[in-house]
């Protein structure tokens, strides 16, 4: 069993920031998942060799073991659940696998009671598809199966990419094309009769990466966003970054190497173009994804991320990633991280988790030694201050979902630990979980006010029960705060996760037309 290592430069400053996570669990070798059913609720799921999964409840207790037989050592576990596939509360597993034969085939199966029924041997990841107003249903490839079941509903044929959409105008609608013998995107409402296809005047254009309807624009036209090869230019793009409406009419083109659009929850979009200014010079366009309007221009790549769902940064570091230079959400630069020397990877961004300081936090993983020799997970804070260490680890990462508190995963060769986040500090008052936390009304219409222990800062997120954030907020020194929702969210279920200094809450909310 590996032990937390409190580094000198850590206890030095303990007075002020005391340890803000705790041990929980340390599970065996193998891949280790945490997940929500739908009756028992919060589980983790360790998966061993040959496909032996192990389910343990929140208090890490165990709660059940078997063995998926479809493959060869190749099953992934997809989705547990309880109510899915039928009516019963026992518990359901769709998974993928890969078979031993001389195709390496790759196919589906459920396995439900004790046994196993294969659903597809097509090649295809299984992919459950929810949508606002619609049934839930499983998409194989080309397959169509209602749920409970699964039972199969359509089939689409020769088309090898499907995917199932609710446009604002439109409605639901299946969406299929064929990268191979590319002929037309074609859409098909819910009984899977075709409306409509189309054909774009554009070579190349079949590598889609989105489809939308009043994204882009306000017309009912379909909006198409890829990319699509062309001969390079004298900087080297060797590809143009589209959006294109279903009439031909390109709204947006710019020369790359590739571009990607940036979804953060609960934060605008971006459209990020990286590409060449010049032969071998880097840059990266940022536009607001909607209007399709220039931000910024940066003369280097980035990567967005935001530590907490609140803010966003943008991050440029070294090749080792031994430096990092951190940009703001108005492309300002606002730090520069050195962790250590040597090769770093695996980064990932908090705030106000590991040290209640306020401050950024920086996990990642580093080594002392050659190959994989003297690895181990260092946390740090945006000063470069090192606030915990793990030796002998090779991997870290938070484990955060809605209606469930957040939980820090650090893999060794041998193990797996969890820890909770404490929130200890000295200077607050430590507010069990859910005392003096209110939600009125609730259910609620367009808007709820929040009522807090004390004025202190907070930080607000409303997910919905697909694991979504939409809707943050950050409330500074303040007791009191009114979240503005509006119909930008349709009515369902939603879970407000409430977090400051010394305490953390979830609470169920109800939202109604």
């Amino acid at each position: 069993m590996k032990n937390l290592l409190l580094l000198p430069v850590f206890c030095a400053i303990a007075s002020i920031l005391p340890a803000q996570i705790q041990l929980e669990h340390t599970y065996g070798k193998g891949f280790l998942k945490r997940i929500r059913m739908d009756v028992s609720g919060e589980k983790y799921v360790l998966k061993q060799v040959f496909c032996h999964l192990s389910l343990y409840d929140a208090a890490h207790t165990p709660f059940a073991e078997l063995t998926l037989t479809s493959g060869f050592n190749g099953c992934n576990d997809v989705l547990f659940s309880e109510h899915l596939l039928d009516a019963d509360d026992d518990f359901e597993v769709l998974f993928n696998w890969l078979d031993d034969g001389p195709g390496l085939d790759v196919g589906a199966s459920v396995w439900n009671d004790g046994f196993e029924q294969e659903i597809s041997s097509s090649g295809y990841m299984p992919v459950i598809s929810e949508i606002a107003g619609g049934q839930t249903k499983l998409l194989v490839g080309p397959a169509v199966f209602a749920l409970p079941g699964p039972v199969p509903e359509h089939h689409y044929g020769v088309f090898n990419r499907l995917e199932r959409k609710a446009f604002p105008v439109e409605g639901e609608r299946y969406l299929t094309y064929n990268w191979k013998y590319f002929d037309g995107f074609h859409f098909h409402n819910s009984d899977h009769v075709l409306l409509k296809s189309v054909d774009l005047p554009l070579p190349d254009f079949e590598h889609l990466d989105e489809v939308s309807q009043q994204y882009f624009n306000d017309d009912a036209q379909y909006e198409f966003f890829g990319t699509r090869s062309q001969s390079p230019d004298n900087n080297g793009n060797d590809a143009l970054a589209e959006v294109v409406r279903e009439d031909g009419i390109t709204l947006f083109s710019e020369p790359c190497d590739y571009a990607s659009i940036n979804k953060l929850p609960g934060l605008p979009d971006r459209l990020l173009v990286n590409g060449y200014s010049a032969p071998d010079v880097k840059r990266q366009k940022v536009y607001d994804a909607p209007s399709l309007t220039l931000l910024h221009d940066f003369p280097f790549y980035t990567e967005r991320v935001s530590p907490d769902g609140v803010s966003d940064y943008y991050v440029r570091s070294t090749v080792q990633k031994d430096t990092l230079w951190l940009y703001n959400g108005n492309f300002q630069p606002e730090k520069t991280v050195v962790p250590m020397t040597g090769s770093n990877w695996n980064f990932g961004f908090s705030r106000n988790l590991f040290s209640g300081s306020g401050k950024l936090e920086l996990f990642f993983t580093t080594k002392s030694g050659p190959g994989l020799s003297g690895t181990k997970v260092l946390c740090i804070d945006e000063d470069g201050a090192l606030l915990y260490a793990f030796p002998g680890a090779t991997a870290a990462r938070i484990d955060r979902q809605p209606g469930m508190d957040d939980k820090f995963f650090v893999t060794y060769p041998d193990s797996i630990q969890v820890y909770d986040f404490v929130h200890q500090s000295t200077g607050a008052v430590d507010v069990p979980a859910g005392e003096g936390v209110l939600a009125v009304p609730n259910p609620f219409s367009t808007e709820f006010d929040l009522i807090l222990p004390e004025n202190s800062d907070y930080t607000i997120r409303l997910w919905n029960t697909a694991g979504q954030v939409v809707c943050s907020q950050r409330i500074v020194g303040d007791a009191r705060a009114t979240i503005l929702t509006g119909d930008a969210i349709p009515p369902g279920i939603y879970f407000c996760s409430v977090t400051g200094t010394g305490f953390r809450h979830t609470m169920r909310l109800i939202k109604y037309e």
